[in-house]
């Protein structure tokens, strides 16, 4: 499917690009994106940055070398997620950037670690709305955009920042996913959460770049998952990351991005 293909059948029931801007409050959107199913914009109130609030959504940051947009969703799940994204395909959005938490299930990925998506196996229902006749999207491997990502990566290591990068898997559901544990491990997933398959999909719809940033909230095969077992340590230790760590990979990859123009 073409991005083309859904703005058409929008004006066939007579909403025009200029009314989904406006839906979605994007009149301001920047080049530069990034979007947060539940995390606040204050994770960059430390930066140094002026921000200005464009809607109960969306607030714009800027400095001397750079600005950007951040979407403040307070939504989880890919059909919350979707429209958001698709949305940005009528603002002069290039660069998406995901920022989220993750479950680990893998002993070796600890709470707070940063971790990148390799790719992201689709296992929820709303992607299939991408493909023209509603084919199923189970199981399909969603990718990040190599040339952002290696942007992403070049960074970190100049920075000596240690991340992981692994197989994910995005699902619909928190309190159902402990059932199907054992099996998402059998597909190589080694974390859990429940967007970036589909925002990668999205992307490529809007031959947009995405990369995705988590941050590691739990690990359920150590009995640390967000019901249960996680110590007062380990959340301050995640917050502190996302804040402080996290906030400032975002910032300085906007700016390797605006000095390689």
């Amino acid at each position: 499917m073409k991005y083309s293909d859904l703005l058409k059948a929008h004006l066939k029931y007579g909403t025009t690009s200029e009314d989904l801007i406006i839906k979605y409050g994007y009149q301001n959107i920047l080049e530069n994106v990034i979007i947060a199913p539940w995390w606040g914009h204050e994770m960059f109130n430390n930066l140094g940055l002026k921000v200005e609030q464009m809607n109960e959504q969306i607030f714009n940051f800027s400095s001397e070398e750079i600005s950007f947009s951040f979407i403040e969703l307070k939504k989880i799940g890919a059909p919350a997620i979707m429209d958001y994204v698709l949305g940005l395909g009528v603002t002069k959005c290039k660069n998406l950037v995901f920022l989220g938490s993750a479950g680990a299930i893998d002993e070796n990925i600890k709470i707070g670690d940063i971790v990148l998506p390799e790719y992201s196996i689709c296992l929820d229902g709303a992607s299939r709305y991408l493909n023209a006749n509603l084919e199923d999207e189970f199981l399909k491997k969603e990718y990040p955009t190599e040339t952002f990502s290696k942007k992403l990566f070049d960074l970190l290591k100049e920075k000596k920042i240690e991340y992981k990068c692994v197989p994910n898997i995005s699902i619909d559901t928190i309190f159902a996913q402990f059932y199907h544990l054992d099996r998402f491990i059998e597909l190589g997933a080694k974390t859990v959460e429940m967007e970036t398959a589909n925002v990668f999909k999205c992307a490529s719809v809007l031959n947009i770049n995405a990369v995705a940033i988590f941050c590691i909230s739990d690990n359920t095969v150590l009995k640390k998952s967000l019901c249960s077992g996680r110590t007062d340590e380990e959340n301050v230790h995640r917050h502190k990351v996302r804040n402080e760590t996290i906030s400032r990979i975002v910032v300085d990859l906007f700016k390797s991005i605006k000095n390689d123009k």
